[in-house]
């Protein structure tokens, strides 16, 4: 894998360099003669690289293993450029056979629907070759489908002159700015071999100079668009922690041009599918970042009827950009009316659009990506994906998903910028996964010398609590907080059921009555149990937190549980006594009981930088709010469990309150309430200034594992659900072909990147790699990849067997095992 050594060496930030040179404008470059000697090419290096980019199966585009049908139109680009200069044969035969030999596998894909870009582009390029001598063309019923639609669009948009005849391709498709400026590399050189306007030659020389030989699809390249569509996948492939700063800068760059342009001008239609993707997916990353952005910029188009119109007419067209759209409404705040209607409206494009799956189509491999990943979107809610989860589907998906429109993926980043990424996140994920065995073999050791895993009336979910944790707060320098937090969830679980289902009403007043002392005189059994281990864990946060910063929390941490305990106190005797109490009631003490702030916010002590304690002991709004989501949620899938259990839950309390309504409704009224709530959550979340940014975040992943436990079932509950996701988080390795042909070796890839051991952390056993050149080539400043208590990194390359790369003391040694299993505890 070769990092651009241009872009190492540069200082500023070059968009051009990410994304794909385009064979087929990069032909029409290599076809332009020298005005001053016309039997050589105005641009050798153009020429040159056309007959460098061959791939073996005889036809130029960026997709190896999947060609398509923009491979047509770029092949036979390619060999009319060859053919114009008498270079090549064997290039130009290798073509031909391409073209003779795949043309109607291609178009057959197609199913009768053809992109109006390629009904123009491919019979004109066609008939181009044929002019060069080149037999390219050949009686086939699809290929002559092409042709009529190209006559179709001609006579629809009048693409006639004066005199009858058709106009040439690419002339028909020169794009124009309001300033005068053309924006198809392609379409100016053409413009300029017919015309010799010394303005063409300008921007031809310009564009040359800026990009090199290989030409891209489009020029000038909307910057902003390459910026985002690299944080993106930056992001899915699971990376951000390790480009925060490049992100940050790059987002602020995003930011300034987005509201900028709050209220754009109107935009040709044929623009609109590129401009909405782009402002819908630019504010969802400016709004997940903690920007204060208005949706207006994309929401605007449901306020005219016409564009609404064409938009559902032309829904293919707007696929990617709906995609966007509704990934945008993910993060809307209380109020927001307009992203609740472009929920609505990109949902039921969307759903429209998929359903001809079920018609057993054959699509192009970018367009079939695309249809997966809206399946997926539409079928589970963002809130309850777990983002290591979702980085493993990009990850084995492979492909980055740009922005599909009419002119097909001119916008996405090249084969090698992705190939770059793709090893890096590779690397991460099995990092993380080695990292994810090793606390969990640390909570198992710590739950079975506390006791904790021998009671034999308790929930063991050790495993599940730690696959939601590890799940959500992903990153590798959160370690010593998800292991407080899992303990956390580990003590309540085992607490709740001790209060639910072990213990007689003396032992749980007891136990509480200990808690609130913090001494475990008078306990016995399971209550001390429990006790001991909560002052363990107490003890060991605060500690922690001292040696750090100075000062005690331990009388917090203790007024914490205490409440905690006292809660399932109180609903024990409830429960004991068949009272029944109010919604009010119930809710003022099953939001604390509930606990998950319990869990949180303990471990929360432990981020870099941590909350200030005197901003915790007032509740925050923040934290009011996710002990209600997180109760709402539990309620909806517990209340048949509780019901048989003899337990008030809300819904059957609310139920009794309304005797008119049932079940169902009592659900779906709370379920209108949680939807809600959830509005006011995000907005906390994400841009108030209440609390650090590392801290509100882990509320977020803490609802997130609510969620995703409680979304249509009872996870939590189930023996089995969720086995199969614990297995992919945590021990399956990841199931990805070689990147590029190749698989590379951790020490050629740390080498690409510039990554060198740090001795004097190796002699500790720890592993930490920094980086004195840019990481990946697409940053000048620093990025290091730190691990901390992991001595080794997985390299996968079989599903079922992992190579570990031991880049500590000794030389690299790979070792190949049997894959572990999960279990549940």
């Amino acid at each position: 894998m070769k990092v651009k050594q241009d872009l190492l060496a540069s200082s500023e930030f070059d968009v051009y360099s990410l994304v794909p040179p385009s064979p087929y404008d990069t032909a029409w470059f290599s076809m332009v003669p020298n005005p001053q000697q016309s039997d050589q090419p105005l641009f050798q290096g153009c020429l040159d690289w056309v007959l460098q980019h061959q791939n073996r199966g005889g036809f130029w585009g960026e997709n190896i293993a999947h060609p398509t049908i923009q491979c047509l139109t770029s092949t036979l680009a390619c060999i009319v450029a060859l053919t114009t200069w008498n270079v090549g044969h064997d290039a130009i035969q290798k073509g031909l056979a391409f073209i003779h030999g795949n043309t109607e596998k291609l178009l057959e894909e197609q199913n009768g629907s053809f992109p109006e870009w390629f009904a123009i582009v491919f019979p004109a390029m066609i008939e181009l070759a044929e002019t060069k001598g080149l037999h390219v063309y050949f009686s086939n019923g699809l290929v002559e489908q092409v042709f009529l639609e190209r006559q179709e669009i001609l006579q629809t948009r009048r693409w006639v002159s004066g005199c009858g005849k058709q106009q040439n391709y690419p002339a028909l498709m020169l794009k124009y700015h309001e300033d005068g400026l053309i924006q198809s590399p392609s379409a100016i050189a053409h413009a300029f071999m017919k015309t010799g306007n010394k303005e063409f030659l300008v921007k031809l020389n310009s564009i040359v100079q800026t990009c090199g030989y290989g030409v891209p699809a489009v020029y000038p390249l909307d910057e902003d668009l390459v910026k985002i569509l690299l944080i993106n996948q930056i992001e899915t492939l699971g990376l951000a922690e390790h480009f925060m700063e490049e992100i940050t800068s790059l987002l602020g760059q995003v930011y300034r041009s987005y509201i900028s342009c709050e209220e754009p001008k109107s935009m040709a239609k044929n623009a609109m599918p590129i401009q909405l993707y782009k402002h819908s997916l630019a504010f969802r990353l400016l709004r997940l970042h903690g920007y204060r952005v208005s949706p207006r910029n994309f929401c605007r188009f449901l306020e005219d009827e016409d564009i609404v119109a064409y938009i559902e007419e032309h829904r293919e067209l707007f696929l990617s950009a709906m995609y966007n759209v509704y990934r945008a409404t993910d993060v809307t705040f209380t109020g927001e009316n307009q992203l609740e209607d472009a929920r609505a409206f990109s949902r039921r494009i969307l759903e429209k659009e998929t359903m001809k799956d079920c018609m057993n189509l054959v699509r192009p491999i970018s367009m079939t990506n695309l249809q997966g990943q809206i399946k997926h979107e539409l079928s589970i809610p963002w809130l309850a994906r777990l983002d290591h989860l979702e980085h493993r589907r990009c990850i084995e998906r492979e492909e980055s998903l740009g922005p599909w429109t009419a002119n097909a993926l001119s916008y996405r980043l090249s084969s090698q910028s992705n190939a770059t990424l793709l090893q890096l996140a590779i690397e991460n994920y099995t990092l993380r996964q080695s990292i994810f065995r090793n606390e969990l073999k640390e909570l198992e050791r710590w739950s079975k010398e506390m006791g904790l895993a021998a009671m034999g009336f308790a929930r063991q979910k050790t495993t599940y609590c730690h696959f939601a944790v590890a799940s959500t707060a992903s990153n590798s320098s959160l370690s010593d907080v998800r292991l407080a937090v899992v303990k956390s969830a580990i003590l309540v679980t085992v607490a709740d059921d001790f209060f639910d289902r072990e213990g007689s009403m003396d032992e749980l007043e007891a136990l509480a009555n200990a808690v609130n002392r913090w001494e475990p005189k008078g306990l016995t059994g399971h209550g001390k149990t429990i006790f001991n281990a909560l002052k363990d864990f107490v003890d060991d946060i605060s500690g922690k937190f001292f040696n750090k910063n100075g000062y005690d929390i331990k009388a917090y941490l203790q007024d914490l549980w205490c409440q905690t305990f006292a809660s399932w106190l109180k609903e024990a005797e409830w429960s004991r006594n068949g009272h029944a109490p109010s919604t009010v009631e119930y809710l003022q003490v099953a939001a604390t009981s509930i606990a998950s702030h319990t869990i949180l916010l303990p471990a929360a002590f432990l981020l870099n930088p941590p909350p200030e304690i005197d901003i915790l002991k007032k509740r925050q709004p923040l934290t009011n709010s996710l002990m209600l989501l997180t109760r709402l949620l539990n309620e909806i899938r517990s209340y048949q469990k509780e019901q048989e259990e003899g337990k008030p839950n809300l819904v059957l309390l609310y139920m009794k309150e309304n005797p008119n309504l049932g079940v169902e409704e009592s659900i779906a009224i709370i379920q209108k309430t949680l939807d809600e709530k959830k509005k006011e959550f995000l907005e906390l979340a994400l841009i108030s200034d209440e609390m650090p940014e590392a801290c509100k975040q882990l509320h977020l992943h803490c609802l997130k594992a609510f969620q995703m436990f409680f979304n249509s079932t009872n996870a939590f509950d189930s023996p089995t659900e969720l086995l199969a996701h614990i297995n992919k988080a945590i021990f399956d390795p990841l199931r990805v072909e070689d990147v590029q042909g190749s698989f590379m070796p951790l020490n050629s890839f740390q080498s690409t990147l510039g990554l060198k051991k740090d001795k004097s952390l190796a002699s500790h056993g720890k592993s930490h790699y920094s980086s004195s050149k840019p990481c990946n080539g697409f940053f000048k400043s620093t990025c290091a990849i730190k691990v901390q208590g992991n001595s080794r990194k997985d390299l996968v390359t079989k599903p079922y067997s992992r190579i570990l790369s031991l880049e500590m003391r000794n030389p690299t040694i790979y070792t190949i095992f049997s894959k572990p299993k999960a279990y549940i505890h």
